[in-house]
This record gives structure tokens, sequence and C-alpha cells, in this order.
């Protein structure tokens, strides 16, 4: 993982779990428009992964915990979470003691790709961590390794926009972290080795994809 973006999360980890927070109406409101993807990979996320009673999770990239929280909330019985970043990792413990499932929400300091990890779990997810891997089919590769025969994996894909592309690559290049998008092509590519896969298109804010694969 190329330590320009470890240093990027990390530094701004408050503001990009300020997107998940109710706010005042105002913001609620802009953040649910200029935002909307976000919500709709959230959404599709925990409806192609229930029922979640009694499941295992992993969660690459899980930053403040926002998804690894909403699992356990709605009954999965063990949810691992990793990051690179300690300021999003700090973010994730104090969410999860505060909606009252610490017990079974473990946050984890690393990098994915090099992290040592034998476990094996029912649904591995990683949300908008795609946008920086340099490597996807190892990296996808990997993921399916750690889910059980049948399990779930499911992943974000920013999409190529036009007109949001650019704009995103702008402002990602001025704060020195690389970014990369998808055709969805590239994100089919990735499904080697699965029993299953499944394409989902978000259209909503620009374009992007969701993969849907079953080991």
């Amino acid at each position: 993982m190329d330590q320009r973006t470890q240093r990027y999360f990390d530094q701004h980890a408050s503001r990009f779990d300020s997107i998940y927070h109710e706010g005042q109406p105002l913001q609620r409101a802009l953040n649910r428009w200029l935002r909307k993807a976000i919500y709709e990979r959230f959404a599709i996320t925990f409806e192609q992964a229930e029922p979640l009673a009694g499941k295992t999770v992993l969660d690459i990239g899980c930053g403040s915990g926002r998804y690894a929280v909403e699992f356990a909330k709605r009954g999965a019985a063990r949810i691992v979470g990793v990051d690179y970043a300690k300021g999003m990792l700090a973010l994730a413990r104090e969410y999860a003691r505060a909606e009252g499932v610490a017990e079974r929400c473990e946050f984890r300091e690393g990098d994915f790709t090099t992290a040592a990890m034998d476990e094996h779990f029912d649904v591995v997810i990683a949300i908008g961590v795609f946008d920086y891997q340099d490597r996807p089919l190892e990296f996808m590769q990997r993921m399916r390794e750690r889910a059980h025969p049948g399990g779930k994996v499911i992943a974000s894909f920013p999409g190529r926009n036009v007109l949001r592309m650019p704009l995103r690559k702008l402002r990602y290049w001025m704060s020195d972290c690389p970014v990369l998008f998808y055709r969805e092509a590239d994100v089919r590519a990735l499904g080697e080795g699965f029993s299953k896969v499944e394409i989902i298109h978000i259209h909503s804010s620009g374009t992007g994809y969701m993969f849907i694969g079953t080991r």
C-alpha cells in the first residue's frame, strides 16, 4: 500500500467519518445529495450480505467502523476490521463502544496485502478501498482466500465518469494521494476463481460498481 494513501487517511479521518454523521438538516441534505453513491453502496452491501445473524465478517479498510458496527447491530457474531490509519481505528473503537457492540468488533492496524491472516469469514468486504489499489487482482484474490467456501466477497469500485473523475483526480493529486478508476470490464476481470459474480451499477454521483462474488 502506498504510504501517501496511508498518510492521507490518517490525517483526514474525522473529515471522512463526518460523511456518515446525521448533523444539521442542511448538512444532512447536502451529504445525501452530493454523496448519494456512498449511501447507495452502504445499502447494497447489507442487502447482499443478509442474513447476518451469527455470521463472521472481515471489513478491509474499515475506516471509522461505520460498516463494522452496522454489521454487529444487524446480528453478526464477530467482525474484524483492518486498516492502516491509526486515526480511523481510534474513531472505529470509540464508535463501537458508544453503540454497545465493542465486544464483537475487533479492529486491527495493518496492511491487508501483507498482514498475516489465516482466519476465514462468511462475509469479506472492501468498500472504498480499490480506489487506491495498484494491484487489484492480487488484492481480490487475497479477499477470496479469506472467505469461507460459499461465502460472500463484496467490494466497491469508482467508475470512469467523464466529469467527476478528472475533478477527483485533481483533488487527490493536490493532497499527494493517488486514486484509480475502473471500467465495468476491469471489475469483471477480477472475478477469476469465484463460483458466481454479480456486478451492480451505481449511477448516482457519477458511475461506479459493486462487485458481489461467491467463493
